[in-house]
């Protein structure tokens, strides 16, 4: 196992390597001025100069790069341009408000995938079935945002049940945080579990097809032990990937969800970033994005030997 961990540690390093290159190489091709832009109807050239100067932009490009990642490893990842704030800072601000619409969404996904892949594998060619089918086939594609804009229309705007935007922190306020949350984690838990419910429908039709689900039948297993001891912990195994890939892509933010109901996620984040052409932001996002996906990845791949013993790291 150590010898595994540190492969894959060794591998990381070398993505985030080649992803600190490639988000540094592109953010500069992207037409405009990030000093004229941050100066708006400030500018003058004294001040345009002293700023491109501090920013390092008269330097060459490779040494701007070493430089930054150089400041990146110790953790320092630049002064945002708009804000003037250090960009560590801005993106540990955000990530409590994208952690907790990440976890509830992902939760939504599972509580409505799991119970209806596995009833729809079960009764496979029911009604059921057919229900889950439907389903799965109109959350993919729906696209978040649109159903985000009929849940504010209902619940928001109709009857008026729920805020349609903002956020409240849960430390200020429980109650008021969860009812901001419901609406964007519902939207995006939605279309999550359409997904994550196709694979729960064919990871379990796989599983119940297999000579050790046979075999325990064979022994007169009741159908109850047959499916919870030996069809779903199989089964679970390729729907862990569906489900950490889910959570890492909300994690990295879910950017139009997050400006449509307002949400100060990283998402939103790197999105007014682009906006405001704010280079070292945008660099902090992209690169703490690949790291969230590293991470969760990692973590799966550990989750598999917990839930199959035969699978092993060497």
């Amino acid at each position: 196992m150590s010898a595994y961990v540190l492969r894959r540690g060794l591998q990381a390093v070398v993505v985030l390597l080649g992803v600190s290159v490639i988000v540094f190489a592109l953010v500069h091709v992207v037409p405009g001025d990030p000093i004229r832009v941050a100066l708006g109807t400030r500018f003058d050239p004294d001040t345009y100069a002293a700023l491109r100067e501090r920013a390092g932009f008269d330097r060459p490009l490779v040494v701007q790069y070493v430089t930054w990642l150089g400041s990146a490893l110790t953790g320092d990842l630049g002064v945002s341009f708009r804000s003037g704030q250090p960009v560590a800072t801005t993106l540990l601000a955000r990530l409590p408000a994208t952690v907790a619409l990440a976890v509830a969404a992902l939760v939504v996904a599972l509580v409505v995938a799991v119970p209806l892949g596995i009833v729809s594998a079960l009764r496979s060619g029911s009604v059921w079935d057919h229900l889950a089918s439907a389903f799965s086939q109109v959350g993919i594609s729906v696209p978040d945002f649109w159903l985000a804009i009929l849940l504010i229309l209902l619940f928001s705007l109709t009857l008026g049940w729920l805020p349609s935007t903002g956020y409240v922190p849960l430390t200020e306020d429980p109650w008021q945080w969860l009812r901001h949350l419901v609406l964007p984690a519902t939207a995006v838990g939605v279309v999550s579990g359409s997904v994550i419910t196709r694979f729960v429908r064919s990871s379990v039709l796989e599983s119940l097809s297999e000579d050790y689900t046979r075999t325990a039948r064979a022994k007169g297993l009741r159908e109850a032990v047959v499916v919870n001891r030996h069809v779903l912990r199989t089964a679970l195994v390729p729907v862990v990937t569906v489900t950490g890939l889910q959570l890492a892509y909300l994690l990295g933010g879910v950017i139009i969800v997050e400006a449509i109901f307002a949400w100060p996620g990283l998402g939103r984040l790197a999105y007014q970033a682009v906006q405001a052409r704010d280079y070292p932001v945008l660099q902090g996002a992209v690169l703490l994005f690949a790291v969230i996906f590293l991470l969760v990845n990692f973590l799966v791949d550990l989750l598999y030997a917990w839930l199959d013993p035969r699978i092993t790291y060497s």
